[in-house]
Parts: structure tokens; C-alpha cells; sequence
């Protein structure tokens, strides 16, 4: 099977967040703002197997312009480092694009409008785990006529809200920390460690990294970004101490909460050497 090339993909952050793209008039040499979003920026499923469940994603254009869009699903895959790449549908084995109707698919929003797009995933008897993709909102190029440049033609960005799906009653939470490595970097030091998701569903990572010194004092604590891993997947956390280290001999522990029984934890050594 041949895959199609990754592309990243563009996420909506926060409620509020809106994707801005000026217009360029080339006569007048000034900008049109066009500006629409899409919230929240993550919608969570639980449907039982077989079962179905919905939810609401909101559209809205707050430009001065009429603007068309068009809804689809497609895969989602997460790097290590967190970029999220988009895939075409059926890419992935928790591919959500076969189980989703988005409804509607295609309309158009006046200036200052919104509209509510419900999202529905049905799965199979024998679904389990979880299943994964991306609501994807794609706007038409807008067009401008200018009376000295004719029509120009722009293509805005596209927006999407993360779609996590898990099938209730088949989840399986276990997780691991593979690789986890200290160096010094002065003045302090910097930690690098792997945590994959060996469970047959997505966590939510939360936790931090703490330098003990020889007598079990705390000499530096990085709190990590909560983020949420796929089922298979590694994710790459790094940690930035600053705190000016002595010279002498540390123990760098990691402490991870990802929803498990317990919380994992890893722990390595670091000697700072006298300049």
C-alpha cells in the first residue's frame, strides 16, 4: 500500500483561536482581513461497540466577507515532538474517516455568523481501543476584484478539531518510559526522555522532571506539557533545567502521570564536573 505524503496539520489551540489571512489589494497596497475559526479545538467520543455517539463542533466567520466551506475527516498521526500530520482517510489502523458523518458537509457563512456542524461516529460490533482522526474545515479561495490586478485568487488555510474516540468497556492503559538520558548544559542540565503508549488507546500525559543532589535535595524541577499520545505511538519530552548546578553527582527523576493504576517513573544520573 502506497502512502500518500504527510502534511502538516493546522489545529485550532484554544475556543477563541481564529485563522487570519489578509487579502492584498495591489493597486491600493493595503490588506483585507478574512478571519474564521472552528472550537473547540477537540472533540472526545465514547460510544459502547456498536454503538453510536455525536458531538458539535461551531464554525464561524467573523471577516466581512461571505465565505464557503467544505467539512471532511481525515487520519491524524502524531510525531514524536508533537507535530500532528494529516493523512488521507483510511491511512492508519485507528483511521475514524469510514465511521464519521459530519453533517453538514458544505455551506457558507455571511459576515459575523456561525454554524454548529455535527460530528456522529458509529462503530462495529467488534470495534476496540480507540479510533483516531481529524475534523478538517476547508474554505474555498476567496475571490477579489481589483480594477487595475483583474481577479485574484487566494487559498486560506485550513482549520481542524482533533477527533478522539474511545470504545467503552475495551480500553486497555499501559504505557512505558523506553529511553531517558541526562547531559550537563550550562549552567544547567538538559533531560530527554521517551514515553510510548503501549495501550490500545490514546492517554493524556501530564508530569514533571526533578534534579536531586547527593543528599536528596531538590536542585531543579521542570513541570512537562500535558499532552495526549495514540495508542503505539512515542512521544518525545524534553527538559530544560537552568538552575546553576555545583559540581558533584545527581539522581534526574521523571515522575509521568498518564491515567494509569500508577504513576511511571524513570530515573537516570548526571556528574557535574568542577570547571
Amino acid at each position: 500500500m502506497t502512502r500518500s505524503p504527510r502534511r502538516p496539520l493546522c489545529l485550532a489551540r484554544a475556543a477563541a483561536t481564529a485563522a487570519a489571512l489578509a487579502l492584498w489589494q495591489a493597486a491600493a497596497g493595503q490588506a483585507q482581513p478574512l478571519s474564521f475559526g472552528i472550537s473547540p479545538p477537540e472533540v472526545e467520543l465514547v460510544p459502547a461497540p456498536g454503538g453510536t455517539a455525536s458531538g458539535i463542533v461551531v464554525v464561524y466567520n467573523t471577516s466581512g466577507r461571505r465565505v464557503r466551506f467544505r467539512v471532511s475527516v481525515e487520519d491524524i498521526a502524531v510525531r514524536p515532538n508533537g507535530t500532528v500530520d494529516m493523512l488521507a482517510p483510511g491511512r492508519t489502523p485507528w483511521s475514524l474517516a469510514s465511521v464519521t458523518r459530519v453533517l453538514p458537509v458544505e455551506f457558507a457563512l455571511d459576515p459575523d455568523r456561525s454554524l454548529p456542524v455535527r460530528v456522529t461516529v458509529t462503530v462495529p460490533p467488534d470495534a476496540r481501543g480507540g479510533r483516531y482522526g481529524a475534523v478538517v474545515v476547508t474554505p474555498t479561495p476567496v475571490l477579489q476584484t481589483t480594477g487595475v490586478t483583474g481577479t485574484v485568487s487566494v487559498v486560506v488555510p485550513r482549520l481542524a478539531s482533533r477527533l478522539l474516540v474511545r470504545v467503552r468497556g475495551t480500553e486497555v492503559v499501559s504505557a512505558d518510559i523506553t529511553s531517558m538520558v541526562a547531559a550537563v548544559r550550562p549552567p544547567g542540565a538538559e533531560v530527554r526522555l521517551l514515553f510510548k503508549n503501549t495501550g490500545n488507546v490514546h492517554v493524556r500525559v501530564q508530569g514533571f522532571v526533578v534534579l536531586l543532589d547527593a543528599s536528596g535535595r531538590q536542585a531543579g524541577k521542570v513541570v512537562l506539557p500535558d499532552v495526549v499520545v495514540l495508542p503505539g505511538a512515542v512521544r518525545e519530552f524534553r527538559a530544560s533545567v537552568s538552575t546553576p548546578l555545583a559540581p558533584g553527582t545527581y539522581t534526574v527523576r521523571a515522575v509521568l502521570d498518564y491515567g494509569g493504576p500508577a504513576l511511571l517513573a524513570g530515573e537516570t544520573g548526571l556528574h557535574v564536573r568542577a570547571p
